[in-house]
């Protein structure tokens, strides 16, 4: 995570620094935490299968999509509310597959109070056969809003893609024939 330096966290003319810019340091580190809060829920939500507390990641006008050469049977696009649970409930989820979603490295820019920028990388693991494997990896580009309230939610989450294996099993689109939740 890189935090923001701007004037109120520079000492003031005697080398120390105001009560104002210890406040907003703290505000600046409260978001940066927040944001990371709300990206770390959604691989906890989506691998337990907790589709309301995934959905709770995201406002209601989010989208979902994603890009590269790696991305395979990975291909996907979806905007709204609705289009959301309908992801959301065609995901894999214990017990019927085990997957890990991974948020790495984290970079965080706040180009105005309300909105986030973050670029992380994300790796998805997941058991085949009595085996670990890696399904896919990638970079994450999200775009988050603070809702009134004061509460942190994606606006857009793009997953750039680098590679995906598509001989094993899909965890993301799942036919509904195929779902056995």
């Amino acid at each position: 995570m890189a935090m923001q330096a701007d004037r109120a966290s520079t000492p003031n003319d005697h080398g120390s620094v105001t009560l104002e810019a210890l406040a907003a340091r703290l505000a600046a580190w409260e978001d940066e935490r927040a944001v990371v809060a709300v990206l770390t829920a959604y691989g906890h939500a989506i691998d337990a299968g907790d589709e309301a507390a995934w959905l709770d990641c995201f406002t209601d006008d989010a989208r979902f999509s994603t890009s590269g050469a790696g991305r395979g049977r990975m291909a996907f696009d979806v905007s709204g509310r609705p289009a959301l649970e309908d992801f959301v409930s065609r995901h894999s989820r214990r017990p019927h597959g085990f997957q890990e979603h991974l948020m790495l490295n984290p970079v965080i820019r706040f180009p105005a109070t309300d909105e986030a920028h973050v670029v992380s990388r994300f790796l998805v693991l997941m058991r085949h056969e009595q085996r670990p494997a890696i399904r896919a990896f990638g970079r994450y580009e999200d775009t988050l809003r603070r809702e009134p309230g004061g509460t942190w939610r994606i606006v857009h989450r793009h997953a750039h893609i680098d590679g995906a294996d598509d001989g094993l099993p899909r965890i993301a689109m799942v036919d509904p024939a195929d779902v056995p939740w």
